[in-house]
C-alpha cells in the first residue's frame, strides 16, 4: 500500500494519505482533526465531528479526538490533594495535553502501515500543575482498514505516578444520510454497569445494570450529561462500542482492548457521538484525595503503561 506523509507548518498539521484513508493529526496535543474513509460506493466520509477543519465551529463542541492525560474528565474546581499532601490543579478538564505542544518522533512508512510517533515530556508549566515527572508516548498507525492509537505513559520520576488516560474521539451522525436519532449504537456485552453520575459529571457512588443486547436507546439528555460505564468485569476482546448509519450499511467500531471504562456524550442535539475510551473517570460527589481517584493507575518509578485503542470501519 502507498502512503504519502507531509507537515503543513502554516497549520501545525501532519497529513498521512493512502489509498483508504487520509489522516491528519495536528501536534498541538497530537489530536487527530482529521480522518476521511475514500469509501468505494459513498466516496470520501468524513469519519470525525468537523472533519479536518482547523477553525473553532460557531456552535458545540470545539474539539475533534484529544488525548485525556494525566485525567479523565473534572475534578472539584479543578484542584486537588493526594493523600501525601502535593498538590494538582489543572487549567481546564481531561488535563493538559490536548492544549501541549508535542515534538514529532518519526514518520515512518512500514508498507502495511504508516507510523506517525509524537512525544510529551514534563516541563516547567505541566510540572507546576501536575508535580510528576513523566513522558507520554503517542503513536497512530493507519492500516488498510483501521486507524490505530498507542499511548506509553514512562513514569521518570522517583515516586509512584498517579495518572488516568484516554481517548475522546468525537463520530459524525450520520456518517453518510439520515438523522442521529436513528442512528444505531451497540455497546459490549450482554449485561454491562453504568455508574450514575450528577448534573455536573461527579459520581455519584450509584449504579445500575443495563442490558446491552441490540441497540442502546441512547436521548439527547443523557448524551449531553454523559454515560459512564465500568466494563472492567468484562474480557478485554469483548471492549468495543459500534455506531452505525440508520440504514448500517457504513459505521465505526471503537476497539478498547486496554481500558476498562468507556464514556458517552455529546453535546445536545449536535450532529455527533464520542466513544470514549477510559481509565478512570471524573471525580467523585464527595471529592477524594487526587491518588484515590475512580481508576487512579499508579505507576512505579521507572516503569511504562501502554494503552491501545482502535477505530475500525464498517461497510
Amino acid at each position: 500500500m502507498a502512503f504519502d506523509h507531509r507537515f503543513v507548518e502554516q497549520d501545525n498539521i501532519d497529513i498521512v494519505t493512502s489509498d483508504n484513508f487520509e489522516l491528519i493529526v495536528r501536534r498541538l496535543g497530537a489530536e487527530v482533526i482529521g480522518l476521511t474513509w475514500k469509501h468505494p460506493a459513498h466516496g470520501d466520509i468524513g469519519v470525525l465531528w468537523r472533519n479536518g477543519c482547523l477553525d473553532d465551529p460557531p456552535q458545540f463542541w470545539k474539539s475533534h479526538a484529544p488525548i485525556l492525560f494525566p485525567i479523565v474528565g473534572g475534578i472539584h474546581e479543578l484542584k486537588s490533594t493526594t493523600t501525601d499532601g502535593a498538590p494538582v490543579q489543572f487549567k481546564k478538564q481531561h488535563g493538559f495535553v490536548r492544549h501541549s505542544q508535542v515534538r514529532l518522533g518519526g514518520a515512518m512508512d512500514y508498507g502495511d502501515h504508516f507510523a506517525l510517533t509524537y512525544r510529551l515530556r514534563a516541563n516547567k508549566e505541566t510540572l507546576a500543575m501536575y508535580p510528576y515527572r513523566f513522558a507520554l508516548t503517542i503513536i497512530y498507525e493507519l492500516w488498510a482498514d483501521k486507524l490505530v492509537q498507542r499511548l506509553t505513559v514512562s513514569n521518570e520520576d522517583t515516586k509512584p505516578l498517579p495518572f488516568q488516560l484516554g481517548w475522546h474521539p468525537g463520530f459524525a451522525t450520520p456518517l453518510v444520510a439520515g438523522e442521529k436519532a436513528a442512528c444505531h449504537l451497540r455497546l459490549p456485552g450482554e449485561t454491562i454497569t453504568q455508574l450514575l453520575n450528577d448534573d455536573r459529571c461527579y459520581l455519584t457512588g450509584e449504579s445500575k445494570q443495563i442490558e446491552a443486547r441490540g441497540d442502546f436507546a441512547f436521548t439527547e439528555a443523557e448524551l449531553d450529561r454523559t454515560y459512564m460505564f465500568d466494563l472492567s468485569a468484562l474480557p478485554p476482546e469483548k471492549r468495543a462500542a459500534e455506531l452505525l448509519d440508520p440504514d448500517e450499511k457504513v459505521g465505526v467500531r471503537l476497539r478498547f482492548v486496554d481500558y476498562p471504562h468507556l464514556g458517552l456524550w455529546s453535546d445536545a442535539n449536535a450532529p455527533f457521538i464520542c466513544l470514549e475510551a477510559w481509565q478512570g473517570m471524573d471525580d467523585a460527589v464527595e471529592q477524594e484525595p487526587f491518588d484515590k481517584k475512580f481508576g487512579m493507575v499508579m505507576l512505579p518509578p521507572g516503569k511504562n503503561d501502554t494503552r491501545e485503542a482502535t477505530i475500525e470501519l464498517i461497510g
